[in-house]
Formats: structure tokens, sequence, C-alpha cells
């Protein structure tokens, strides 16, 4: 029924054109209210008041205490108080911590009853985000095996799936939201600290694992993203390299999610898989202000700035037609600068200049995009490929550049005969260019061709072929 329903609502986004994008729902993500004394009531108001509709609250699975939930009663007046407000209540739910996961003590049946639990006793929520950043060690162990080889997205997949079914069990109706994917990893199974999966190489496993597990039904109805950028001090165009990504680099990340899915039973973009960024932030500049303690443990932003980057974010998603949703990380600041200080409001309720430009640009969008939103279309070819050829000395120099990772086998051959002379296959780093030299006579260059193949890392379907003459001004 699901897959009927993203099928026709595709159908008639191309019928109408797909020229504007789906209604945005904007909210934050924010756990303090099942600890305040009103269970977030004023909160609550607060946020329905400055036009905010959703709100996520994060919900633990203890895989050695496996169906207790949590602060149980404070969550559930919590649920309540936004319920009552008018905001749609999103419970994000995954297993920690991370060291029980690596010590084998939870499993995919468990977590999955955890859910169905969860979901069973609140019925009024009607989405579920499952997974909290899976490629990041903070949240899931190990990220790799002894070999080398990422273990984290098999081992998460298993327990999306399991939650997956589990709430299609108790209700069909209910939408299960994807992953929580971190926009940045190292790759680096060695690295001191940090042993972490880029976004797009996860995937990439993810869906290598669901297409070996032979699974006939979906493991996700929407897809949960958390666009944080590098740094706070980076204005919101200031993206990630490959394989890593941010808000300006979606296009990366609706890619990686069609080479993973696509011609499978789990949709991608292309055909109604919905994208909600469930978590986002520039962290702000506290000095001199009462409430906060503690030394700030990175770079940090000024509030004109963070009020700035909030207002374009909120258009711009807006404008997307596979983005559903937009939820800042905390509404209001917790206070303590070790952790995040990128809410709306500050530590003692006072609204920070983001809210204002929340509310302005909200009110820009109200009606839908106010210019024409573009609908992406998945690559068939390796990204931003490009090559150029240069003779030097006895060498032929070829340069060449992509948009992402890629394998290139570069052949020189006769453009007579078309004999292959000599071959190289190198590895490719996306945005990185690589220079492949192979010998060459220079009375015969005239007479010669450089063809190279291109290669996706993240799809060998996706391959590109460039053929340059080594004199380019040359005549055979």
């Amino acid at each position: 029924m699901r897959l009927l329903a993203a099928a026709t609502a595709l159908v008639a986004a191309l019928l109408g054109g797909a020229t504007s994008a789906r209604a945005l729902d904007v909210g934050a993500n924010d756990d303090s209210a099942r600890y305040q004394d009103d269970r977030g009531a004023a909160m609550f108001a607060q946020m329905r008041e400055l036009g905010l509709t959703r709100v996520v609250i994060g919900v633990r699975h203890t895989p050695s205490d496996p169906l207790a939930i949590p602060g149980r009663e404070g969550l559930a007046e919590a649920v309540e108080a936004a319920s009552a407000a008018g905001l749609r209540v999103v419970l994000a739910v995954y297993p920690y911590p991370p060291r029980e996961l690596e010590a084998g003590v939870g499993s995919p049946v468990r977590f999955a009853a955890f859910v169905a639990e969860v979901a069973r006793t609140f019925p009024a929520v009607r989405a579920f985000v499952i997974g909290n950043e899976p490629n990041q060690p903070a949240f899931w162990r190990p990220q790799f095996d002894a070999s080398g080889r990422n273990v984290s997205a098999a081992a998460f997949g298993a327990y999306l799936a399991a939650a997956y079914d589990a709430l299609e069990a108790v209700d069909p109706s209910i939408t299960v939201i994807g992953v929580g994917l971190s926009p940045r990893g190292n790759d680096k199974p060695s690295a001191r600290n940090n042993v972490s999966t880029s976004p797009i190489r996860f995937l990439r496993s993810l869906g290598a694992w669901y297409r070996a597990s032979g699974r006939t039904r979906p493991l996700m109805d929407a897809f949960s993203f958390h666009p944080y950028p590098r740094e706070a001090t980076d204005p919101l165009d200031r993206g990630y390299g490959w394989p890593n990504a941010g808000f300006v680099n979606l296009d990366r990340v609706k890619q990686a999610l069609w080479d993973a899915f696509h011609g499978t039973p789990q949709p991608t973009t292309l055909n109604g898989l919905a994208i909600h960024l469930d978590e986002v932030g520039w962290q702000v500049d506290t000095a001199l202000r009462e409430g906060y303690r503690g030394d700030e443990n990175v770079r940090v932003t000024d509030e004109a700035s963070q009020a700035e980057i909030y207002g374009e974010l909120v258009r711009r998603a807006a404008c997307d037609p596979d983005v559903a949703s937009l939820s800042f990380f905390g509404f209001r600041d917790d206070g303590l600068r070790t952790g995040f200080q990128t809410g709306l409001q500050r530590v003692d309720g006072s609204p920070r200049p983001a809210s204002a430009a929340v509310r302005q640009a909200l009110s820009e969008v109200a009606g839908g995009c106010p210019s024409p939103a573009a609908r992406w279309r998945p690559a068939r070819t390796v990204l931003d490929a490009s090559v150029a050829v240069e003779a030097r000395g006895a060498r032929l120099l070829t340069r060449i550049s992509t948009g992402e990772d890629a394998r290139a086998t570069v052949c020189v051959r006769s453009i007579r005969t078309g004999r292959i002379t000599t071959c190289r296959t190198v590895s490719v780093v996306g945005l990185r260019p690589a220079l492949v030299a192979l010998p060459a006579r220079r009375a015969l260059r005239s007479r010669l061709e450089v063809a190279v193949d291109l290669e996706a890392e993240a799809n060998a379907a996706r391959r590109s072929r460039q053929v340059l003459r080594a004199y380019p001004e040359a005549r055979s």
C-alpha cells in the first residue's frame, strides 16, 4: 500500500509539472520538555506561536534493559503537552549506549519489540525516526571489522528492517523515517579517534546489505539526514568534500540513495522517498551571558549570522520538492557549553534573532516555494567527469577530475589500427584531480589517442568514457 501511494504521488507530481515543493514542516528537535516542571507546555506554546509545526523527541532503547522506556512518565506528559499545543510529535528511537551494541548485548528482535511497545504506548504519534547517526561511533560500534570493511551499515540495516516490520504490524499508517544519518565520517578504521563512516559510503554499504539480504519489503518510508555544518563558522553555502555531505550537498545524498536502492522495493527520492532534515544547527557565542556554564569546545558563530542562515535554510528547504521537514536542533539552549547552543531561544527563554528570521521565512513560504523548484534526477554516468591530455617529454599526461570517487582506466592506442599500446588503472578521489603518465614515442603522438573509462565507486553501473587525441590539433 505504501509503495502504491508513493507511486501515485510521483505520477501526480509529474503530471503537475513538479514545479512546487511539498508543504514544508518546520520544527525543533528538543528532548528537554520531559524534564521541565510543566512538561514543556509553555515552550510548546511558544513554538506554535512562532509558526513551528513539529517537535522531534528522542527515545533511547537500552539493550541490557530491552523493554524499559526511559523516563516513561515524563515522556508521556511531554507528548500530551506537545499534541495539546498543536504540534506533530515525532519520536526518534535508537539503541544506546554503543558499548552494549559492540559487546553484542542487543539484537534487532529486541529492538523491534521495544519500538512496537513505544508505538502502542503512544498511539497518537504517527511518525518514528529509527536510528541516530549510526555512521558515528558515538552512537554505533563497531564501524569496521578487523579487515577494515564497514559493518555498521549492515548491522544497523537489520535493526531498521526489524523496526519497520514491527511498526507496520502495530499500525500500517505509521510513517517510518530511517537512519538519521550524520553528514560526516572519516572512513579510517585505524584513526586515533572518531572511527566513523562517511554518509555516502554508509548508504552504499546499507544498499549492498539490503540487496544481498533478499528482503522484499522497504526499510523506510522516508529518510532522515542531519545536515550540520563542518564548523559553526561556516556559511550555509560551504558544504563538504566528497564523500561527506551537508545541506548544500543534498543532491549528493539523493544520488547515494538512488545508487543504493534503485530497482529494489525500497523507494528513492525519484519515486516517493521524502527527506527529513531532523537535526540541524549552528552554534553561537554565549560569552558574557548568564545561565551558561563550562568552556566552549568549538569555534562558534554570532547570533546575527545564525539568524541569516536559519531563515535561508527554511526558504531553500521549502523549495526542494524532496524535503518534507526541517527541525532545528534545540528550540532552547541547555546551558552547558560542552553541549550545543544552537537554539532559537537562549537558555533563559529569551528569543534569539534567529526566531524572528525563522518566523519571517515561514511567512514567505506559507503559500509554497516563491520560485520554481527543480526536481532532482539521478546521474547515469560519473559525476562531473572531465579529462585533459598533455604531451610532455616522452610521456602523455592525462589529468582526470570527477565529482566523486571513481576508478579510471587510461589507455593509449593507435588511431589508425586501434591497437592499445599501454594502459593503467588508478583510483580518482572525488574533487581531487588525478594525473596519469603513460609512455608515448614523440614520432607517433599525432597518431595516438587516449581513452579514459571511468566507473563510479558508489555504483559500478554508472560509467563514463572520454577519448582524446594526443595532439588535439593533429589530423590522421
